[in-house]
Order: structure tokens, then sequence, then C-alpha cells
């Protein structure tokens, strides 16, 4: 017994190594996968970003009047500045305080609920008064629909219950009342 102990107790030493060397394989790959995605952000970010400032239109970039010859109502780079840099810090100072705040999180989690309410609010209205004008002929083709629906979820409700229910002994009690023939077979004389 104590052999067979032992047997069983390597058994799983041996399982638990394979299954920890397989995790050690899982998280190698996905380190690879975030280290190629942090490589690309690296190289594609300060490229995007200077796409974006060198394809703006201001006055340093421009002869600061437009083709009629009136004075132009370009921006300078400064005044793009001082409008997007402070924006910008705003939005990545919140994005990290609802990514690492529970609190801001369960708040964002409750206008989400709250606004997708008021939207499933507001398509039953639309369904309602889309009802109102529909024709006669699609409400019954409807409700035809929707009572074949019912009557076939109503089925299938009562075949599972029958087949989840199924009692043995009620089965012999109905069997008890019809009678049974011995097969020649297991007729002996005696």
């Amino acid at each position: 017994y104590e052999k067979m102990l032992e047997m069983a107790q390597r058994q799983a030493q041996v399982d638990e190594v394979r299954w920890s060397r397989l995790q050690t394989e899982l998280a190698a790959s996905q380190n690879l996968s975030v280290m190629i995605f942090t490589t690309f952000t690296v190289i594609f970010l300060p490229l995007s970003f200077f796409t974006g400032i060198f394809g703006m239109n201001t006055r340093e970039w421009h002869d600061g009047q437009n083709p009629d010859g009136s004075d132009s109502t370009i921006p300078t780079l400064g005044y793009i500045g001082a409008i997007a840099l402070p924006v910008s810090c705003f939005l990545i100072f919140t994005s990290l305080i609802a990514a690492f705040s529970s609190r801001v999180q369960g708040i964002c989690k409750k206008i989400f609920k709250a606004a997708t309410g008021q939207i499933k609010q507001g398509y039953r209205v639309i369904r309602v008064e889309a009802r109102k004008i529909e024709p006669e002929r699609n409400k019954m083709r409807k409700e035809r629909k929707k009572a074949m629906r019912k009557r076939a979820r109503e089925e299938e409700r009562a075949r599972r219950q029958k087949e989840l229910s199924y009692d043995f002994w009620a089965d012999v009690m109905n069997a008890r009342h019809e009678r049974h023939q011995i097969p020649d077979v297991n007729k002996h004389d005696f």
C-alpha cells in the first residue's frame, strides 16, 4: 500500500512539473508578444506624432496669406500647442485615474448601465409606436409566430421535464396493473 501511495505521489509531482513547464512556456510566448508590440509602439508612436505635427496648417509653415490676398486665419503653432497640450495632459491623467481607480471604474459602470437603460427604454418606446402604425396583416402574422414559438417552448419544456423526472417506481406501479406473461423459456416444471 505504501509503495502504491508513493508512486501516486511521484506521478502527481511529475504532472505538477509538466503543468508548471507549460505555464512557463506560455508566459514566455506572451512576453515575446508584448515585446514585439512595445517595439512597434516605440517605432511608430514618434512617427505618428511628427506626422500629425507637420500635417497641420500653421502660420509658421504657411506664407501667412490666403490665396485671395487677405490675412490668414490659420492659427500659430504656439496657439495650437496652448490648446492641445493641456487637453492632452487632462485626457492622459483622466485615463490613468480611470484605469487604476476602482471607485472611478464603479462610477463609469453605473453611468454605462444608466445610459444603456435609457437607450433600451427609448428602443421600447420606438417599438410601441412602430406597432401602432404597422399593418394588421403583419400584426396577425407576428402573433401567430409568437404563439407557435410559445407552444414549441412549452413542448420542449415538458419533454425535458419528462426526461429529467423519470421515476422507476412509478413505472413499476403502472406496469403492475398490466398482465404479465412468463416466457416459456423461464417456465420450469418442479
